[in-house]
């Protein structure tokens, strides 16, 4: 009779053992979804952050490639507008070098 009161005790004693267990994993059940839960929200935050960023930098970039587009352009017209009006007054320059040289071989 002992002997089966004490297994009986036993046995209670493991119950309670794995519902204390049991309690237990649910507990960190239950954290480890809430941590995972804050961390896939912590990292969704952060890619929408991210991507904000990124748009943001890449309109600015576009903004300035534009720009420089406009400036590149306007410095060839630039260019263009020098070379001829160096290739005008280059031929001034030879036309007055021809009459000065006319007029001094008229004279004796």
């Amino acid at each position: 009779m002992e002997l089966c009161r004490s297994l009986h005790e036993q046995l209670n004693t493991h119950k309670k053992e794995v519902q204390i267990l049991r309690s237990e994993k649910e507990t960190l059940e239950n954290v480890l979804t809430m941590k995972c839960q804050d961390t896939r929200k912590a990292l969704k935050n952060e890619l929408h952050r991210v991507n904000e960023e990124v748009t943001r930098h890449y309109g600015q970039m576009r903004a300035e490639s534009t720009r420089l587009q406009q400036q590149l352009g306007n410095l060839k017209t630039e260019k263009t507008a020098i070379e001829k009006e160096i290739v005008r007054m280059t031929k001034r320059i030879e036309e007055l070098e021809a009459a000065i040289g006319k007029d001094s071989d008229d004279e004796p």
